[in-house]
């Protein structure tokens, strides 16, 4: 039917062997715990993700990418898209290892090596998170670029008994989404300012990369997860062509598939297009900032009114939190429920 199956796949961590804390941290070749990961300026490892284990110099990881992927795909999986975390993040280091030293280039380089491989030679489709434009000409999707993860920044967004608590990592009951993914919480009004709110966007990313990379938001922050912002975002992804990210078991399904439903037939309908082109045009309608419009190429126009307020716009009225939708000489009013 034409959607993209694949696993989730990195090489940025690399554990003591026998205390792998998670799979993706577990190589086949033992040795390269002590022989291959990147140390410090002072001599010292630098501590892996979460500060768990090391990171893995991605020089010397390519063997394990050959021989991990081919692995994966003998268990006859039908795959065709290979997601590579942290790889298109930017979070790249110097190594002062002695007899092996490199730099953040050739890290780079490195990275972009081994996603060339599976896209070329497994035939993959490539995604990762971040979206750093050094992976532009590689990846075809990103996750974090229209809504980066920002749980890290207060510390009652992981108390269990804060209203803002978004979740644990696993679910209870097998076959139902980890509620860091599903729960709808609240957000802080300097999170929502920061990251939110239509008055502060600026589709940077969009007017130079909109015709090679699918965007959306982190998977920790999916479309429908911010309580007070499920309109907005629907809004978000009509007008600056960001892909709707949902995590879905057949629980969250039938309680979100109408308004999944109802927004993907639309976006779907813009995205056709839009994708296809280059945005050429974004500018406010109005003083507050609440009104934008986004263009691409020369015959698709999105006008978006955010606020709370009906929009007047040439002959026709855009009611609050509505975009009006020019293509091909036709025209659709959209307003988002949830």
């Amino acid at each position: 039917k034409g959607y993209l199956s694949g696993p989730y796949d990195s090489y940025h961590s690399i554990h003591k062997p026998g205390h792998e804390e998670w799979s993706t941290a577990s190589f086949r070749d033992t040795t390269l715990y002590d022989q291959a990961s990147i140390r410090r300026q002072d001599g010292s490892y630098m501590s892996g993700f979460k500060g768990v284990g090391r990171y893995l110099n991605p020089i010397y990881s390519m063997g394990e990418v050959i021989y991990r992927t081919h692995k994966i795909l003998s268990t006859g999986v039908p795959f065709n898209s290979w997601f590579i975390d942290c790889d298109a993040t930017g979070e790249v280091h110097d190594d002062y290892t002695p007899h092996h030293e490199s730099n953040k280039q050739q890290n780079i380089e490195a990275r972009l090596r081994r996603m060339a491989y599976i896209r070329d030679t497994l035939q993959m489709v490539i995604g990762s998170e971040g979206g750093n434009d050094f992976a532009c000409g590689t990846i075809s999707f990103a996750h974090g670029v229209d809504l980066p993860t920002f749980t890290w920044m207060d510390k009652e967004m992981k108390d269990k008994e804060s209203p803002y608590f978004v979740g644990a990592y696993y679910s209870p009951t097998e076959g139902e989404v980890p509620s860091v993914y599903a729960r709808q919480v609240p957000v802080k009004t300097r999170f929502y300012d920061l990251f939110l709110n239509p008055t502060y966007a600026v589709p940077l990313y969009k007017l130079v990369y909109n015709p090679v990379i699918v965007t959306a938001n982190h998977w920790e922050w999916p479309s429908l997860k911010i309580r007070e912002a499920v309109k907005e975002r629907m809004l978000y992804e009509i007008s600056y062509n960001a892909a709707p990210l949902y995590h879905l078991s057949v629980k969250e399904w039938n309680a979100h598939k109408r308004t999944i439903i109802r927004h993907v037939r639309i976006w779907s309908r813009i995205h056709e297009k839009a994708i296809r082109m280059p945005m050429t045009d974004f500018r406010y309608l109005s003083d507050d900032k609440q009104v934008q419009q986004t263009a691409f190429g020369n015959d698709l126009i999105i006008t978006t009114n955010y606020s709370d307020k009906t929009f007047r716009y040439g002959s026709h009225e855009i009611p609050p939190r509505s975009a009006w939708i020019e293509s091909d000489g036709k025209s659709l009013m959209y307003t988002p429920q949830d």
